[in-house]
């Protein structure tokens, strides 16, 4: 029998914090060597290139620095469930789940549907759980799949309660179980049915997402269509507000009660500022006040599915730990994804950050805010300030619990609440400035958790064994490029303004967090030491022109170590601390090098010319859709070009450029001899580890012939730039000589 005073949740330090210290000192002490070398040795011709390289290495050697914050302090957290519920499970507080959409076409309803259904099977208290979904679009066929949505939740609710289903996302359950896995007839026949009738709302769904209107007999069956008028669009139409599932009326096919469920859609009209997906929730996070008032909020994509039932309850542990849960304001999970092809082609699923980097982070004052899988406390979100006390932490959530679960939907409230989701609601207010998500900002989810750290609170990162949410990721090249240009121009528009975890920080939070923040902020401007470090030594290699130390020279060594050393580390740390394998490693390491001169410089573009005033930064929806042979392609792990998209443009020139070095530099051992590679062998080394990096690249320009092959417009334009600037080097240096 456990002690009632056990633990919720334990801490453990990571064994790897050991290693990553001696790793960082003995590394340390290399890039000073590689400084003093820079500095001692600086030739008298190619003074320009070798200034160059030189601002590289320091831009990269902060790069390493900022990074090596997040391993200082790994820790593990270990969560308690069954103790909650031993000790809590009448006092477990209400909670509110958003769901956020914005595209029917991007994001498609039966997904939305999905998602939602998986959240209103948690296994939680039905009476004190509220789904709000967010149709930022205003479609009737989002409203629609969740109307079919409710209908059959009164089935599928009982039947994951009833037999104890860990897996409560429909689609992903029927697509992994199957009625012959368990020998109960009784199971077996009303699985069956279960799967009959989600067959039916798959189908009503997709047909009249194919058709692109709800027939008209359907929106006979529920009086919300007709708030819906022809001459609306999605952004300009009044607020919408439907309750699908009301608590303490709607009952499941067992007589029993369910969660709420209710379809919201802010009012948009043309010229407004409408904020993006900030905006939706703050109109959620002000609807669902009057409605539920949960005091913890769960923050979902509509693509980010429940996988595990217990996920509110491995949160609430962290919450309602005596000792230290009214230190916490939130609880993120790690996101996890369906449909990562088995080596991780486009290295989606994010392991070094995921695996490695929250999880140092969540050694210091807590990992940041991600914008989907986290549990906040409603009142950090309205601006409060960090409580320094436990002792009311029960009693405020038991008072919450109770007062939320008075609340009830009545017409009236209906009116009322359509009132707080108009567009001009926010007007002279401090919504979106000092209460709700913070506007401004691509990445508005990193931004708001910066500032919640910054008013005295910390966070936890929860890993429980099955994954608590999944989601999809971005199946081709162009979709991974765009996603990684929006992540790094919003975090470098946050490093940019007043709330630098530097500078706005610095006086509130420790100097380790800022320096793992500032880590994410600068991803942007890390894109410059990466071109020039792909492309000088390979120009400098055109026109014979040594920048590194020769083979016989001592300090060759160094040179040598470092690269050998970082991806020795890196690959190791990936494989036995992020559980890798050794070819997905590779893929992530090459996708780190085309993020890194692509979506990183565009991000970079993209800030100075909003700083400039030349332009504002958008906000882009990657598609959760795509056709069979590039569904083909993707699982055969071959690059997905396909479109003309300008992102494709820098790496392709940088792989060029080096092939084109490379293929000089092997003729000038072949016609030099030992000379020529004793001058050149780092050159020559870097050279040919990025054109072994790039082959996929040559392949989708040279070889491939399907449709998702580079296209011949990308090909053309960068095969003549690379040719272009190798030929223009040659000649000024040649004429120089001459």
């Amino acid at each position: 029998m456990e002690s009632w005073d056990s633990p919720l949740y334990t801490t453990v330090a990571k064994p790897a914090a050991k290693i990553n210290r001696a790793y960082g000192c003995v590394y340390l002490c290399a890039v000073l060597g590689l400084i003093y070398y820079r500095i001692q040795y600086m030739p008298s011709e190619g003074y320009v290139q070798w200034i160059l390289l030189f601002c590289a290495e320091i831009g990269l050697a902060i790069h390493w620095v900022l990074q090596m914050s997040l391993r200082w302090w790994p820790v593990n957290r270990f969560t308690y469930p069954r103790r909650l519920s031993e000790r809590f499970e009448r006092e477990l507080p209400p909670i509110d789940v958003f769901v956020c959409t914005a595209d029917p076409v991007k994001e498609p309803p039966l997904d939305v549907s999905n998602t939602v259904l998986s959240t209103l099977a948690f296994n939680y208290p039905v009476e004190k759980l509220t789904c709000y979904v967010s149709d930022d679009g205003g479609s009737p066929l989002i409203f629609y799949a969740l109307l079919e949505a409710s209908r059959f939740a009164k089935i599928w609710v009982p039947f994951c309660h009833k037999y104890s289903i860990q897996q409560r996302c429909p689609k992903a359950y029927f697509s992994e179980y199957y009625n012959n896995e368990s020998d109960n007839s009784s199971f077996t026949t009303e699985w069956e049915n279960v799967k009959k009738l989600y067959e039916e709302m798959k189908y009503c769904i997709n047909s009249s997402v194919e058709r692109g209107t709800v027939p008209e007999h359907k929106c006979k069956e529920h009086n919300g269509f007709k708030e819906w008028k022809p001459d609306m669009t999605s952004r300009d139409h009044p607020t919408f507000i439907q309750v699908l599932l009301e608590r303490g009326k709607d009952i499941n096919v067992e007589g029993h009660g369910l969660p709420s469920l209710v379809y919201v859609s802010r009012e948009k009209r043309p010229g407004q500022p409408h904020n993006f997906k900030a905006g939706a929730l703050n109109a959620l996070i002000r609807v669902s006040a009057l409605m539920s008032n949960a005091p913890f909020i769960l923050t979902l994509d509509c693509d980010m599915y429940a996988n595990n039932c217990e996920a509110l309850r491995e949160a609430m542990c962290f919450f309602m730990e005596s000792g230290t849960g009214h230190e916490f304001a939130y609880v993120q999970f790690p996101q996890r994804f369906h449909g990562i092809t088995k080596n991780d082609l486009y290295a989606n699923y994010l392991r070094n950050i995921f695996e490695i980097f929250n999880k140092g982070m969540d050694g210091i004052e807590g990992t940041s805010y991600v914008g989907t899988g986290c549990v906040l406390r409603r009142d950090v979100l309205c601006g409060s300030e960090r409580q320094h006390s436990s002792s009311n932490l029960m009693k405020e959530l038991i008072s919450s619990s109770i007062s939320s679960m008075k609340k009830a939907f009545p017409s009236m409230i209906l009116e009322e609440a359509k009132e707080l989701a108009k567009c001009g609601y926010e007007e002279n207010t401090h919504w979106g400035k000092k209460v709700g998500m913070l506007y401004d900002c691509a990445v508005e989810d990193v931004l708001t958790g910066l500032c919640i750290h910054c008013r005295g609170w910390k966070s936890v990162y929860c890993c429980p064994k099955r994954d608590a949410f999944v989601g999809c990721v971005p199946v081709n090249l162009n979709d991974t490029l765009i996603q990684n240009k929006r992540w790094a121009t919003g975090l470098l528009e946050i490093f940019a303004s007043k709330y630098c975890p530097l500078t706005y920080g610095i006086h509130h939070t420790k100097l380790a967090q800022n320096m793992c923040y500032s880590y994410y902020f600068l991803w942007a401007p890390s894109s410059l030491p990466l071109i020039c470090y792909g492309l000088v030594p390979a120009l400098c290699m055109v026109t014979g022109l040594s920048v590194f130390p020769q083979i016989s020279d001592p300090w060759v060594l160094l040179f040598l170590f470092l690269p050998v050393c970082a991806y020795a580390h890196s690959a190791l740390e990936f494989i036995y601390v992020g559980g890798g394998s050794l070819k997905s490693w590779w893929n992530d390491q090459r996708m780190w090098m085309i993020k890194g001169v692509s979506s990183y410089l565009f991000g970079l573009i993209q800030v100075v010319w909003k700083l400039l005033g030349i332009s504002k930064v958008g906000f882009e929806v990657t598609s959760k859709v795509f056709d069979s042979q590039a569904a083909k392609r993707y699982e055969a792990e071959i690059f997905e070009f396909g479109v003309s998209s300008a992102l494709f443009i820098p790496f392709s020139i940088i792989a060029l450029i080096n092939l084109l070095s490379l293929m000089g530099g092997i003729a000038g051992v072949m016609r030099e001899g030992y000379s020529a590679i004793a001058s050149m062998f780092v050159q020559v080394m870097m050279s040919s580890f990025i054109v072994i990096n790039s082959y996929p690249i040559y392949e989708g320009m040279f070889v491939r012939k399907d449709k998702g092959r580079m296209p011949a417009s990308i090909t053309v334009f960068s095969t003549l730039a690379a040719a272009l600037a190798c030929s223009t080097v040659f000649a000024i240096s040649w004429t120089s000589k001459t």
